[in-house]
């Protein structure tokens, strides 16, 4: 019988931090008859082409940085991934393409705010304590092939862990 683990890791945890966050969950579809926001960890678990909501999934994309020798700290890569359908008239057909730009990017400015902390200083994450978290690209939203209108972007941290 194994042990179950009590600590957060880095997914789990900012998951839980992003989830009590009231801007994150309002920018993101939710679960029917729920207060539950489509924040995944590692895999986006359903389609979004359809809903004309916003999905985030976070996933840990190797590092940014090796093991320093005078401490334990850790250097994870966290990424973003937001998904976008876009508006859709009654017979499904896409109302505004434009509307989905402008939504994915405020979606990805509201739950960034909340994962580039240039200014540092110690934060916690569910249980993981981080030291700093800093945005690595721009974003860049592209249209899903064959999603219908479905966009896409993926945004990238360097996280130090302690």
């Amino acid at each position: 019988m194994s042990t179950p683990v009590l600590a957060d890791d880095l997914i789990q945890g900012v998951v839980k931090h992003l989830a009590e966050q009231a801007d994150v969950r309002a920018v993101l579809g939710a679960y029917p008859g729920g207060d539950v926001p489509w924040l995944f960890q590692h895999t986006l678990f359903l389609p979004v082409e359809g809903t004309s909501s916003t999905a985030a999934v976070l996933t840990r994309n190797g590092g940014w940085a090796g093991p320093n020798l005078h401490n334990t700290m850790r250097f994870p890569r966290l990424g973003l991934e937001l998904w976008c359908d876009p508006q859709r008239d009654a017979a499904g057909h896409v109302s505004d393409p434009g509307e989905a730009q402008r939504r994915i990017l405020h979606a990805l400015w509201a739950i960034d705010t909340h994962l580039h902390l240039p200014a540092g200083g110690d934060r916690f994450w569910g249980t993981v304590r981080v030291v700093s978290s800093i945005r690595l690209n721009a974003p860049d939203p592209y249209l899903v092939p064959d999603g219908g209108g479905l966009l896409r972007v993926a945004v990238f941290y360097a996280v130090t862990e302690a």
